[in-house]
């Protein structure tokens, strides 16, 4: 009798543990998100996902819950979703308060820094049931970045404006992950005094400031985003250099920056580390 209690009382929770892991649905609420989810490898637990989830192949045929700020809360009832993954500091708190309400799982990810990448990689495969490639993942993103470091580091007096768009002409500040990818190379982003992630600047204070290099990342198709900066003394002179990436690789904090950063190392080592002058 005392062995048949024991077993009520242990194996229905043995057996909720099983069951959350095997049937566990989860969305995500932003790109990034969904790219660490696979990297993780807990792919196979995503069932639905926000617009531009585009890597690797398979998410692209997720179906779509809304965009990073606007959800489709009915779609994501619809796919009878048991957890989503949030954006910390980006998905709306009000929009996880009502999954919430709703029974939905909220797990908040944050990757505001180069070394919160691979914690959040670990924090996704901890709860979503491949602790250990996520860990392996993990691992091998920081040897990368510890090599980029080691073969970059020290200061080369480079300094760098990156822009986001055009219009409006935006920028990303010191707290974004931008500033430490830019660091990594030994160089310096040209708005790290801004104490905001992302900000809306003017033409001329970007000319005022003289980077070396001009970094914009291709948002805009057909359209030449480094039009606004030809044509200006600073370029014209050779004083500033042009340069356009692809935005995914750069600013968006999975491992896939790694790629983006040895773009910026080339960049920065091609500059020779020119001192400033004035501009315009």
């Amino acid at each position: 009798m005392a062995m048949c209690a024991l077993l009520m009382g242990v194996l229905p929770f043995a057996w909720g543990v099983a069951s959350a892991e095997e049937e566990l649905r989860v969305v995500s609420l932003a790109p990034h998100l969904t790219e660490l989810a696979y990297t993780a490898g807990a792919g196979d637990t995503l069932v639905g996902a926000v617009a531009y989830s585009d890597w690797p192949e398979a998410a692209k045929e997720l179906p779509r819950i809304g965009d990073a700020f606007r959800f489709d809360l009915e779609a994501i009832l619809g796919l009878e979703a048991d957890l989503a993954l949030a954006w910390a500091g980006g998905t709306p708190k009000a929009v996880a308060g009502r999954l919430e309400e709703l029974g939905i799982e909220v797990l908040w990810v944050e990757t505001r820094t180069l070394p919160g990448i691979a914690e959040a990689l670990e924090h996704i495969g901890e709860r979503l049931g491949t602790a250990e490639r996520a860990e392996q993942a993990a691992a091998a993103y920081r040897r990368s970045i510890e090599a980029l470091r080691e073969r970059h580091g020290g200061d080369s007096g480079v300094s760098i404006f990156y822009q986001v768009t055009t219009r409006p002409l935006f920028t990303l500040g010191a707290p974004h992950v931008i500033t430490e990818v830019f660091d990594v190379c030994g160089a310096r982003n040209v708005f790290d005094d801004l104490e905001i992630e992302a900000a809306s600047i003017d033409r001329e204070a970007v000319i005022a400031r003289t980077p070396d290099l001009i970094i914009a990342g291709m948002n805009e198709p057909g359209e030449d985003p480094l039009k606004m900066w030809r044509g200006t003394r600073m370029v014209e002179t050779g004083r500033t250099r042009l340069e356009t990436v692809d935005a995914e690789r750069l600013v968006r904090p999975t491992p896939r920056i790694v790629e983006g950063i040895e773009f910026v190392c080339r960049l920065v080592g091609e500059s020779g580390g020119v001192g400033p002058s004035a501009g315009g």
